[in-house]
């Protein structure tokens, strides 16, 4: 009886009661390792964009978070074509969206690239429709009046999703995801001709 206490105290002292994740942050565009975006040749115009406001890496779940104009996405855009993966998944949200970094500061963007790697890659998948956990680079556009939707554009092979607003500032009306569900449209009508 004794035994059994003893393994059963010691096995509870070495389990922990609080798990943190593992994670890392860059505010700013300092350029970041190519070693660290091997799995998706032809990433690095983008990593390291000029653009790039903000960074987080969580256990492999990371985003590049976007600040820029209409010609800056749309230089990302032809980029992430040309990216060495199976799916080039483009999501278009109403913005506008920011990120909390870890010290509470809210970072303000206008796109962002997930990438999932380390251990959150064991979660992810080929579902072209699982936005949140596709085993590609998911770029994620937040529509504002900074986006000008007549002048972006959409290279080919490129998969054009939408998704609701996550921000409880963004446009929520309905003429906002009317654009949006307008524009790609009118993108699937062209890509067929």
């Amino acid at each position: 009886m004794i035994r059994v206490a003893l393994s059963f105290l010691l096995l509870m002292l070495l389990v922990p009661s609080l798990c943190y994740a593992l994670g890392t942050e860059e505010k700013g565009n300092r350029p970041l390792s190519d070693l660290n975006y091997a799995d998706w040749k032809g990433i690095m115009p983008i990593v390291n964009a000029k653009t790039r406001v903000y960074q987080v890496w969580v256990n492999g779940n990371e985003y590049l978070c976007y600040k820029g104009k209409t010609r800056e996405l749309n230089e990302t855009l032809a980029t992430f074509a040309k990216v060495d993966v199976k799916n080039h998944v483009v999501v278009l949200r109403p913005g506008p969206a920011d990120r909390r970094a870890f010290d509470k500061t809210l970072v303000s963007l206008n796109w962002e690239i997930h990438l999932i790697g380390g251990l959150a890659k064991s979660r992810a998948t080929d579902d072209i429709e699982d936005l949140e956990w596709q085993r590609d680079p998911v770029l994620t556009i937040y529509v504002t009046d900074e986006i000008d939707l007549d002048t972006l554009a959409i290279p080919e092979g490129v998969t054009l999703r939408s998704a609701p607003a996550l921000h409880p500032d963004a446009k929520t009306n309905d003429e906002t995801h009317s654009q949006i569900a307008k524009f790609i449209e009118r993108h699937q009508r062209d890509a067929k001709e």
